[in-house]
């Protein structure tokens, strides 16, 4: 017995001493690589998943291994460079087919999109990877029930996927997971209600798995007072994927721009234009060190880490557990956002050969998405001695100078819009005509003084009716006549009776509310439509954006140089006073305070800036005249074309001449 006793601590004693105490782990991207099939309808690039096409997702990714000891990872993206795919794709695949019983959390902007992420990618890649099997209810008494609903989709093994919206308070307080993935950030609202900030509301959700925990968070950031992925990549180690030159091996990150500190030569993106049309064989990436010309097809090398490409950190991170990381659009691979694309879209923001601004707007697009960079929402205080530029001496208040405006804006005057800014005593009112290319011909200012509370008074309401309803309100020097095309009244003041007032008319005339902050989400929304207490259309206005925009175009100059003057530019008439100019100059952009800080414009206790606010309402009412004509008349769902808009306003504005 004693003997069979031994025979049996010796088989165990063996046994033990063959075991190891290592243990492999598959890594997500060798489990990518070995499982993800990416179908044509998908991707550009379809076929097998291999990392050779994006491989600075590989150290990514891997980062949701069970044995990285990274907790938290940052991605401050440019657009088109692979992130959806070969990142949160592979990381829930990588959860569901080789952990299995891990819970995780997607968060993106709203209910909507998350639900759209998990039916329109999530499912569609376990299908065409032939995993689809896995996917099945914890419930397995229960065969109605599949795996897969609105709120969840569960698998074998344990592990289910929760979507969420970052609207939603109540459920982001309802669960605990281990892997979460923040999708998209910066277009997640600030605080939702009294709940607080949405991130850390998600965040607090890993609490129960704090030692084991996986934060995942990528976005493209929007503006930077407000950006939430651009501090989480600041608290992080602040990794750059630098890439080596393929003549002279130098490393470096590919900037848009380098200019050496000791010898002042600029490298980065390179390209020649003739009359000022992209010569697109012409586009090159110069090595910081050798100025070698790299063209897009070189990047697959370029980006090879058997080329020597890696990423490397630039900071210390706030924890050794965080890593965060920044990509540009720069990185896009070939067969997707090319260079000569990206040269493209900067010509359309900026004005090279005058170094200025060009479109705002799509400056800050060109930023987020191809830099990869939050942007600095233009603005600051407005120097009085720079407005009085904007004189001309070619017209006086209540002319239409479109033999000027030929010559000097490119086009006549095209429409009038009119702008109201009511006040207790008087009503601030000024039309401004446009001419192509957003130039702003200031045509008349006054104060209509009196009674604003009495919406029968003849000074005041109605002077504006008899304005509004003028059958001719300007003739041209050219004989052209026109009238007033839109209208918007500023309802901050005496709300009821703009509202009122407005509703006398079916269309053209509208409430307008000014709207604080600026619209979280890509791109910019400048205005919203609203329906008002007594049911006329009314629209919030984005103040801060037109405001930003106005700022820096009333600094700005008309180049001598330049025989049509620059696009948003704002133009006054010789008999406008120093007074009024003065109005344009006196509120400061300034952080407000709030949570985030968010920059705002201020105006000083008792500051007349009644022509500032106006400039900024006509402004919308361009715009929302411009929306009406091609999403609700022409149906077009993907927004105005402007440069087919001057166009069509032009065959407008000649074929109402007959109607006079």
């Amino acid at each position: 017995m004693r003997d069979f006793e031994a025979a049996q601590l010796e088989w165990l004693a063996d046994k033990f001493a063959s075991w190891t105490t290592e243990m492999e782990v598959l890594k997500p991207s060798e489990w990518a690589e070995e499982k993800r099939y990416l179908p044509p309808q998908h991707t550009a690039l379809p076929g097998p998943y291999r990392f050779a096409v994006t491989p600075y997702l590989r150290e990514i990714v891997d980062c949701l291994s069970p044995d990285s000891p990274i907790r938290e990872v940052s991605l401050m993206k440019g657009a088109q460079i692979g992130y959806n795919v070969g990142v949160i794709e592979n990381g829930i695949g990588y959860g569901i087919d080789h952990i299995k019983s891990v819970p995780m959390m997607l968060v993106t902007a709203d209910d909507g999109l998350a639900n759209l992420r998990v039916s329109g990618y999530i499912i569609p890649m376990l299908q065409t990877s032939g995993l689809a099997h896995l996917i099945k209810s914890s419930d397995e008494g229960n065969r109605r029930k599949t795996g897969q609903t609105k709120e969840k989709i569960e698998w074998i093994g344990g592990g289910s996927l929760i979507p969420f919206g970052a609207r939603n308070a109540a459920k982001l307080r309802s669960f605990s997971v281990q892997w979460l993935f923040n999708d998209e950030l910066d277009g997640w609202p600030n605080t939702v209600g009294s709940d607080g900030d949405p991130y850390e509301l998600a965040k607090s959700r890993t609490k129960g798995y704090e030692v084991s925990r996986k934060i995942l968070n990528g976005s493209t950031p929007l503006l930077k007072d407000t950006s939430k992925i651009y501090p989480l990549f600041l608290q992080g180690d602040q990794r750059k994927y630098h890439v080596r030159c393929l003549k002279c091996g130098f490393p470096q990150e590919l900037r848009w721009e380098h200019t050496d500190n000791e010898t002042g030569v600029i490298t980065g993106m390179y390209w020649e234009t003739e009359n000022g049309i992209l010569v697109e064989d012409s586009v090159r990436y110069q090595c910081r060190n050798c100025s070698h010309g790299h063209v897009n097809g070189d990047k697959t090398r370029l980006f090879d880490p058997n080329n020597g490409a890696e990423w490397v950190p630039t900071a210390t991170p706030k924890s050794p557990d965080i890593r965060s990381y920044h990509l540009s659009g720069l990185y896009s691979p070939p067969g997707m956002y090319s260079w000569v694309s990206a040269v493209r879209d900067w010509m359309l923001a900026w004005d090279t050969e005058q170094k200025r601004v060009r479109d705002v707007g799509k400056l800050q697009v060109f930023y987020n998405n191809v830099l990869g960079e939050p942007f600095v929402a233009f603005g600051e205080k407005v120097r009085p001695d720079a407005v009085s530029k904007h004189r001309r001496n070619d017209y006086r208040f209540g002319q239409v100078p479109n033999k000027w405006a030929e010559e000097a804006c490119g086009s006549p005057i095209l429409l009038v819009t009119c702008a109201v800014d009511v006040h207790k005593s008087n009503l601030a009112v000024a039309n401004i005509g446009w001419c192509r290319g957003w130039r702003a011909v200031l045509l008349d200012y006054w104060r209509f003084e009196g009674d604003t509370e009495n919406l029968d008074d003849e000074a005041t309401w109605g002077r504006l009716r008899q304005l509004i309803e003028s059958p001719c309100n300007y003739v041209a020097d050219d004989g052209k006549k026109y009238r007033i095309s839109i209208t918007g009244i500023d309802s901050g003041h005496r709300q009821d009776d703009v509202y009122r007032f407005c509703s006398r008319y079916s269309s053209g005339v509208y409430p307008l509310k000014g709207l604080g902050g600026y619209q979280s989400q890509h791109g910019f929304q400048y205005f919203k439509k609203l329906r008002s207490p007594v049911g006329v259309h009314a629209f919030g206005i984005y103040v801060n954006y037109y405001k930003d925009r106005w700022s820096t175009a009333l600094r700005a100059d008309w180049p001598p140089n330049l025989t049509i003057q620059p696009e948003w530019h704002f133009n006054a008439p010789i008999d406008v006073t120093e007074a009024q100019l003065k109005e344009l100059t006196v509120e400061t952009r300034v952080p407000n305070g709030g949570p985030n800080n968010t920059p705002e414009w201020r105006r000083p206790a008792g500051a007349r800036n009644e022509l500032w606010d106006l400039l900024v309402y006509n402004s919308a009412m361009l715009d929302v005249w411009a929306y009406a004509l091609f999403v609700e008349k022409l149906k077009r769902a993907e927004g105005v074309d402007w440069h087919m808009f001057w166009d069509l306003q032009r065959g407008l504005l000649e074929r109402s001449q007959a109607t006079f």
